[in-house]
């Protein structure tokens, strides 16, 4: 249950970029570049994603997950701040260097936690869990943005990667 928590916590910082990259767009007066943004932030995951899986790393998953999932605020927060277009795809980059790797220990971690015979339904809750937060994100974000521009929403998303990887902590304790 704590994983699946953090789970829909940082798949709403999903949905928070998705929307918030679509605002951008639209608010910049290109929302035709939305898709281009996303593609380049894809490929920031693409690369984190390579990284990560050709590495063997000594810290315990438990513990690189927390780690991730802060970086991967930490590369979203930056896109809150008002910088200009031609700054912002680079950026999109950045934000995108963490994803991937997130996924990947989430997919390690219930794979390490749920017992043989129960792996399926582990992971048909863990997939639940991120589909419905990136629900949740793409949501907040659509109410954000009646009241705020993309800023606040890629805020939002910041905040909510490293509050996930607040309660990801909880993880580590619980592997000790």
């Amino acid at each position: 249950p704590a994983l699946l928590a953090v789970i829909l916590c940082y798949a709403s910082a999903f949905g928070l970029v998705e929307i918030g990259t679509i605002a951008y767009a639209a608010q910049i007066g290109k929302p035709a570049l939305a898709g281009v943004l996303l593609g380049v932030m894809s490929i920031g995951s693409a690369v984190g994603g390579l990284v990560y899986g050709s590495r063997s790393w000594r810290l315990p998953l438990a513990r690189q997950f927390p780690l991730t999932l802060a970086l991967m605020g930490l590369g979203v927060a930056p896109l809150a701040l008002a910088i200009p277009e031609w700054a912002f795809m680079p950026w999109c980059v950045v934000a995108g260097i963490a994803m991937a790797p997130a996924l990947i220990m989430q997919s390690m971690l219930v794979a390490k936690t749920a017992r043989a015979e129960h792996s399926t339904e582990a992971f048909t809750w863990s997939a639940s869990c991120l589909l419905s937060g990136v629900g949740v994100g793409l949501s907040v974000g659509g109410v954000l943005l009646e009241y705020a521009r993309s800023p606040a929403v890629f805020a939002t998303a910041a905040a909510m990667s490293v509050a996930a990887g607040t309660l990801a902590v909880r993880l580590v304790r619980l592997k000790r």
